[in-house]
């Protein structure tokens, strides 16, 4: 598929999502300014969390999409492990030494990243930010998934569809540093507030974005909690792994989580997985360089932007519109019946 009809398809999909999605942020990508090609070949420095993620390779992806239909280049650089804070800084602080004319980041820590995106604006580098934000936000600009919200959307269809309102769950996330590592366990704990008779089980723990430490903490849970009912991953590999040690155990608990690679859809599609919040991680990539193309023109862009998401389940993982969700993290993905 071509770039420009890939892109177009996504920007409709995009708006169509956002429309039906609850979202707190007061802007859509469909605010930001369509750029002209300029007259310089700007380069931009895109710069994620880690660099082995499908989700990150997505946001990659997007941004090189962006780079090629505007005439610019994108160099993109991130640590190994999403643990490993000092590379970030180091990178971040490295790339305002080399000057380029923009730069895209992914935040560890919305805390320790303050002070290296601040030294970027009084470098007079644009900066925006993608997914996991700086606070306060500081950037230029900030795409993301209204987690939160999106959190809460999962637990309230958790609560009626997977729990009848009653029983107990538990939550397995991969940090308790980044804005979506703290804003994902707490939407869904609120979401789960309005349904007196579910009640949450032990404290949140922390895989590392493991699966194999997942797999242990799950098989612990299931020991702990026998009356366990649901599981929820706060990302990918906080997903995956309860989902591959519920399979193995042939336990009836279940699985909500967010994000997906092809580990998590077979799951979904065989329903150890009941549902999942998808993102757009191409999108974040795409817009962020428009959005620094518009900077660099003077446009007025919007402070925060949000980007589109889709609760996907079993019932609904074949259709065209789950199918294109699932396509902004694994491109060549195809539907099936």
């Amino acid at each position: 598929m071509k770039v420009s009809t890939k892109m177009l398809a996504l920007s409709a999909l995009s708006l169509a999502l956002v429309a039906a999605a609850p979202v707190a942020m007061a802007a859509v990508i469909a605010d930001l300014p369509i750029p002209v090609k300029p007259a310089k070949p700007y380069h931009f420095d895109l710069i994620t969390k880690s660099n082995a993620s499908p989700y990150w390779l997505a946001v990659r992806d997007g941004a090189d999409a962006a780079a090629k239909k505007f005439g610019v280049s994108v160099s993109f650089t991130a640590p190994v492990s999403g643990l490993d804070l000092a590379a970030q800084i180091a990178m971040v602080d490295n790339a305002v030494t080399a000057k380029p004319a923009g730069i895209i980041l992914a935040a560890q820590n919305p805390k320790a990243l303050l002070g290296p995106v601040r030294n970027a604006l009084n470098h007079h580098i644009p900066l925006v930010t993608v997914d996991s934000g700086v606070s306060p936000n500081i950037s230029d600009c900030f795409l993301a998934t209204s987690n939160i919200k999106a959190a809460a959307h999962l637990a309230e269809y958790t609560a009626v569809h997977l729990m009848h309102k009653k029983g107990q769950y538990a939550i397995i996330d991969y940090n308790h540093t980044s804005s979506t590592g703290i804003e994902r366990p707490a939407g869904f704990m609120k979401g789960m507030k309005a349904y007196p008779s579910i009640q949450k089980m032990g404290p949140i723990q922390y895989a590392d974005n493991s699966v194999s430490k997942g797999i242990r903490i799950t098989n612990d849970l299931l020991t702990q909690y026998p009356k366990l009912k649901v599981i929820y991953g706060a990302n990918d590999r906080s997903a995956l792994a309860p989902a591959e040690a519920i399979a193995r155990t042939h336990s009836k608990v279940r699985v909500v989580g967010f994000d997906a690679d092809l580990g998590e859809i077979k799951y979904i599609k065989n329903g150890t997985i009941q549902a999942s919040i998808l993102q757009a991680p191409y999108d974040m990539g795409y817009y962020a360089v428009v959005a620094l193309l518009d900077k660099i023109a003077g446009k007025a862009i919007p402070k925060r932007i949000a980007t589109p998401y889709m609760l996907v389940t079993p019932h609904n993982v074949n259709t065209k519109q789950a199918t294109k969700m699932i396509q902004q993290y694994i491109p060549a993905y195809k539907q099936t019946a």
